[in-house]
């Protein structure tokens, strides 16, 4: 519940999205290297709306012992310390193909390399693939489809983090499954730039992992100055902006906006009070003084509070982060034989067909 509270003393901005990879774009001829030679292939497919996709499928379901790779083109990382992969593809059901035995599977796998060269060598069998790259997740198809049946178009999103070199490679291993790659798209979050309690915070890329929070630095508004700090926030692996810490103040002769987002010029304070108020209250202008002077004071006791009450909540979400990264690097420790399956949302009927 406090973490809730917490998401709304932020402005609201939408995340940014910044994609470095999307297949469905490409229109050219993508030439991932393949190994073996007979393993995957490229294709081109036509969606439901008559637009061309390159694709990628494969479907040596027959021979026993397939480990068929696929690579991607260098993708260059940018600013991004996680990324989000999101497949979309679709999968034969291995009881509508006949004479395959128990070799035919309904699943394949996504890998990973980082490198800081465009030029990395590139492996040229399936036994050095496997050595250099690291695993990320066993794909599991929600929706199966038969030869003569319609099957629906499969999602899943797998996050990749941290990264720390200047770019990566993606590769997809096959085992005995029938598959089409629709479609692959690599992106990553952005908190955009935001002003929060008379505080400016730059586009901050998300962090390395789905628990961690990265730091942004803030730096007063124009005509405010510090009045506690440090003034910073954090960004959610989702691109969201939460817990603001610190606060400004504007400057003598300046006030704020009811959004605590800029600080404006203003003129006398009683003479405005005054003007706005009427000419009854103008005889009282010691008291109306003594009233203002007394909601100025309780406004900053009442800030005083919140920033220690923000503090304190921070260090809750920190220490909470800490058992999450835990309880994650613990689960990645667990045998991967038996992998769950990814998870994604799929997406309504599509034709089975598709890149077939």
């Amino acid at each position: 519940m406090g973490f809730g509270i917490l998401l709304c003393l932020v402005p609201t901005v939408l995340a940014v999205d910044v994609v470095l990879l999307d297949t469905e774009l490409e229109q050219d001829e993508l030439n991932w290297l393949v190994t073996p030679a007979n393993g995957w292939e490229e294709t081109v497919a036509v969606d439901k709306n008559f637009n061309t996709m390159r694709t990628y499928r494969v479907c040596n379901v027959e021979g026993p012992n397939q480990d068929n790779w696929l690579r991607s083109a260098y993708i260059a990382r940018g600013e991004a310390q996680m990324v989000y992969v999101t497949l979309r593809f679709t999968v034969r059901d291995c009881s509508s193909i006949v004479s395959v035995g128990g070799s035919c599977r309904e699943t394949f796998a996504l890998y990973y390399l980082e490198t800081d060269s465009k030029g990395a060598p590139e492996a040229s069998t399936a036994a050095r693939m496997k050595a250099a790259y690291t695993k990320a997740r066993d794909i599991t198809a929600q929706h199966v489809f038969a030869l003569s049946g319609r099957g629906k178009v499969n999602r899943a999103t797998v996050p990749i983090g941290p990264l720390g070199k200047a770019g990566f490679h993606l590769a997809f291993r096959d085992r005995g499954a029938c598959v089409n790659l629709l479609s692959v798209r690599v992106s990553y979050k952005k908190c955009p730039p935001t002003v929060a309690n008379l505080a400016r915070f730059p586009e901050t890329p998300a962090g390395g992992s789905l628990t961690s929070l990265a730091i942004a630095l803030g730096a007063c508004v124009a005509n405010a100055e510090e009045d506690s700090v440090p003034l910073k926030m954090y960004c959610t692996s989702e691109g969201d902006w939460v817990v603001p810490i610190g606060s400004c103040r504007c400057q003598a002769g300046y006030q704020s906006n009811e959004e605590l987002t800029e600080c404006a010029a203003m003129g006398d304070p009683l003479v405005q009070m005054s003007s706005e108020r009427g000419p009854a209250q103008e005889a009282s202008g010691p008291s109306s003084c003594s009233r203002l002077e007394g909601q100025l004071r309780a406004n900053q006791q009442l800030l005083e509070e919140q920033a220690k009450a923000l503090a304190r909540l921070t260090q809750m979400v920190d220490a909470l982060n800490v058992t999450l990264l835990t309880i994650w690097q613990s689960l990645h420790t667990l045998p991967r034989d038996h992998p769950p399956p990814a998870h994604g949302t799929s997406a309504p009927g599509a034709d089975g067909g598709e890149g077939n």
